[in-house]
């Protein structure tokens, strides 16, 4: 299944979706002040409040917060939930000097204010908007998810854009549950405010907690109605995330479409090719990689692929070009092994030979290489040379039956008898070379 992971690397991640949330405090407490003269603002608050703002107009934070704080301090001496007729403690009052705070980039304190002010009146929503601010500078995102969760409460207007907020606060915090959860409210509640890159943060979310079949429909959403890059990128977590869910036949399917509608772009040629490896349709991949060849250059990884799929295909002369190219570049016992076998494949043993003694400089041990330099020793007819590989195989336990079979053969060729002999007194000890053994033993006999 495709994970979180992989969309950042693409780029998509969480973070870019977080709207830095900053309210406009001079004309938030204005309106706020206007609204709550009569009900909730005692003249003595309302006048300081006034005085407050018109230096925040003028960009004086510090100063308005002087005013406030000197205002706050004259009902110290109050009972805490005393009658309190001056507004000494009213949450207006903490809630504007939270915003000079906030506006001073002084979080911490601002944080303060704005509890005091929720506290003292649980529904007023611009404190709870602000305060997640503070918490989202803070980076406590779980906090700030929170916040931005009870200013989307109790607000009169419920605006989408709030849950949003709280919703990736709570995907950063790695609470991708609790996100989850809000995002499908968003939907269920406003879903044609929804915007692509919030249902891109869906998608995420959905994607975290292991649901990708919810995520699917999100995904052809975007890949179609994005643009540029981006849906490039989206199209690609189509592709792969079909083959995540065993959607096999659509994988192919769209892969096909991609290739119609944007033919010169290589990702979808080797996507193609991956496919048809994966169906065991060799020689459509072949064709695909080969494409894929001719718009970019293959990556180390294809070559080897395109190498072995045309060895496979028997096309070793083609297979061998690939093979070099790899040699050239990283050259180990693997590929001397390959490059002989096409060799052979052409019916070119002597070729075939100098590769694997090139294999065995690099690994002198290799197992492969050394049975196949003692075939190609024996098909070129250099008969003691190959009873000595053989043998030598024989005695590190390299399918020491055969290699001493083998061994025997390649002596008695070279008209060694005696050590032939030997060496088919050993291969007899082996069940699957004893029968082949004994016949040549009673024939060096007569």
């Amino acid at each position: 299944m495709l994970c979180p992971d992989l969309l950042k690397s693409y780029g998509i991640s969480i973070q870019r979706y977080i709207f830095i949330f900053l309210m406009s405090s001079g004309l938030l407490v204005s309106a706020s002040v206007h609204a709550a003269q009569v009900h909730d603002v005692p003249l003595p608050a309302r006048i300081v409040l006034y005085r407050a703002q018109l230096l925040m107009g003028k960009g004086k934070f510090i100063e308005a917060a002087k005013v406030l704080e000197s205002f706050q301090k004259k009902g110290r001496g109050l009972k805490a939930k005393g009658h309190d007729p001056r507004g000494y403690r009213n949450y207006m009052v903490d809630f504007v000097l939270g915003n000079c705070y906030l506006e001073a980039k002084r979080s911490l304190e601002a944080i303060t204010q704005y509890q005091a002010a929720v506290a003292a009146r649980p529904g007023f929503a611009p404190a709870w908007m602000n305060l997640a601010k503070c918490y989202y500078d803070m980076k406590a995102y779980l906090k700030a998810g929170r916040a931005f969760l009870r200013g989307y409460k109790t607000a009169r207007e419920k605006r989408p854009e709030r849950l949003y907020y709280a919703a990736v606060c709570f995907m950063t915090a790695g609470e991708n549950e609790e996100a989850l959860e809000v995002l499908e409210r968003l939907m269920r509640l406003h879903p044609t405010a929804l915007k692509l890159d919030w249902k891109e943060a869906i998608v995420q979310a959905y994607l975290a907690c292991k649901q990708p079949r919810k995520a699917l429909p999100l995904i052809e959403e975007l890949s179609e109605k994005t643009t540029g890059k981006k849906q490039r990128q989206w199209q690609e977590i189509r592709l792969q995330e079909y083959l995540s869910l065993g959607m096999e036949a659509k994988a192919l399917e769209y892969a096909e479409w991609l290739i119609q509608e944007y033919p010169l772009e290589p990702m979808w040629w080797k996507g193609l090719a991956y496919l048809y490896l994966r169906e065991n349709q060799y020689r459509p991949a072949l064709v695909a990689l080969t494409v894929k060849g001719l718009l970019e250059p293959l990556t180390p990884q294809e070559i080897r692929t395109v190498a072995d799929l045309n060895m496979s295909l028997g096309i070793p002369v083609q297979a061998l070009h690939f093979y070099k190219e790899i040699a050239s570049e990283s050259f180990g016992p693997d590929i001397a092994y390959r490059i002989a076998q096409g060799y052979i494949r052409i019916h070119r043993p002597g070729d075939a030979l100098n590769w694997v003694e090139k294999g065995l400089l690099k690994g002198k041990k290799n197992p492969q290489l050394m049975l196949l330099k003692g075939d190609l020793l024996y098909e070129l007819a250099r008969y003691h040379e190959a009873a000595a590989v053989f043998e030598a195989a024989a005695y590190r336990k390299v399918t020491p039956g055969r290699s001493w079979l083998m061994a025997g053969y390649a002596a008695w060729n070279a008209n060694e008898t005696a050590r032939s002999r030997q060496d088919f007194i050993h291969a007899a000890r082996y069940p699957k070379q004893k029968d082949a053994a004994q016949r040549a033993l009673r024939q060096i006999g007569s």
